[in-house]
């Protein structure tokens, strides 16, 4: 609910006073984040029969022992990008503050506190009269706001890691098992295995697709903004600090989703490995080995941003797109530097 009043605010204000590159930021900021809320409210109505389905698979696996002990190292894991991740954005959320309050004094208002509000909620502010309650109550929702924005990249890295353990299990099952290679009925329950598997990476993809798409985006465009920030003339240390840290937590935010959301496909080039490396004797001998095999070589096992993007290795070095739009942006923002709003307190 507050995402949906701040960003009516942030598109009223495009409506009476036009577009402009810096209010853009506020809008789209809350806007992504309503978003969140809804994805997040459409994926909850399936979440118990998705996770019922996940449970099954995990119990219908074999090698029970070893499973359970991956994900005793995937807890571990999650622990500990939890706490770095919401650490690092509560340092980032913190240091905005002090950047906020120095910019705060170039308004002329007397009231260092009006200004820093008047000035960090302009949106609002230009069509409700400043009360300072008001104000504590939209600095609340963007604090809360930021936490749910980082907690939709923590969501699809635990996801991430949750699904490629099931396939790493799968594969080393099958490595593990080479005096089975002669049985049928072992590539048939593997071949089950790795179907289900499959499976249940395209179902979960399917759901959130969405959030993988807004999770790039956002924070593709944040690293944009953030880099016209550090590349501008600014003599104040905080503020600086600021946009630096803000840029690298940014930067480490899509490093890791991609790290880990690619970390599936790794695993699925691991499958077909295993079939270019079996013995001599074994990959054909069988109809359901060769069928396996077919399978496993036509799939494209990746976690995808609704077919718009593949999370691979190869996403991470992609990095001319967010030159191109660097430039853009920094042409947009040096002409509205010239020919916009001048006013400091907004």
């Amino acid at each position: 609910m507050g995402a949906f009043v701040m960003a009516g605010f942030s598109f009223a204000t495009f409506w009476h006073s036009g577009v402009e590159f810096a209010k853009i930021m506020s809008w789209w900021f809350f806007a992504l984040n309503l978003l969140i809320s809804i994805n997040f409210s459409v994926l909850a109505r399936n979440w118990p029969q998705l996770m019922t389905r996940w449970m099954q698979l995990e119990q219908s696996l074999p090698d029970q022992a070893s499973l359970s002990a991956s994900y005793r190292r995937n807890s571990r894991q999650i622990v500990l990008i939890t706490i770095i991740l919401l650490a690092s954005g509560l340092t980032e959320h913190v240091l905005s503050k002090p950047a906020g309050l120095h910019r705060a004094y170039r308004c002329p208002i007397p009231n260092l506190l009006e200004a820093h509000y008047k000035q960090a909620f302009p949106e609002m502010f230009s069509f409700v009269p400043y009360d300072p309650y008001v104000g504590f109550f939209a600095q609340t929702i963007t604090s809360l706001l930021t936490v749910y924005w980082n907690y939709v990249d923590l969501f699809l890295i635990t996801i991430s890691i949750g699904l490629r353990t099931n396939l790493t299990h799968v594969n080393g099952v099958i490595q593990c098992s080479e005096k089975l290679y002669q049985r049928a009925n072992f590539w048939k329950e593997q071949f089950a295995n790795y179907r289900q598997v499959l499976g249940l990476i395209r179902d979960v993809n399917s759901r959130i697709g969405a959030l993988i798409v807004i999770s790039y985006s956002s924070n593709l465009f944040f690293i944009c903004v953030q880099l016209v920030n550090v590349f501008q003339q600014n003599s104040s240390f905080i503020v600086t600090t600021y946009f630096w840290y803000s840029l690298f937590h940014l930067i480490g935010r899509i490093m890791a989703v991609s790290l880990f959301g690619s970390a599936i496909h790794d695993e699925y080039c691991r499958t077909r490995a295993l079939f270019y490396n079996l013995p001599d004797g074994y990959s054909c001998s069988e109809e359901v080995v060769q069928r396996f095999q077919r399978q496993v070589e036509h799939d494209s096992v990746a976690l995808t941003g609704y077919g718009f993007f593949h999370l691979t290795r190869k996403l991470i070095l992609k990095a001319s797109t967010v030159v191109t739009y660097e430039l853009v942006l920094t042409q947009v923002n040096e002409a509205e530097a010239k020919n916009g709003d001048d006013n400091p307190c907004t």
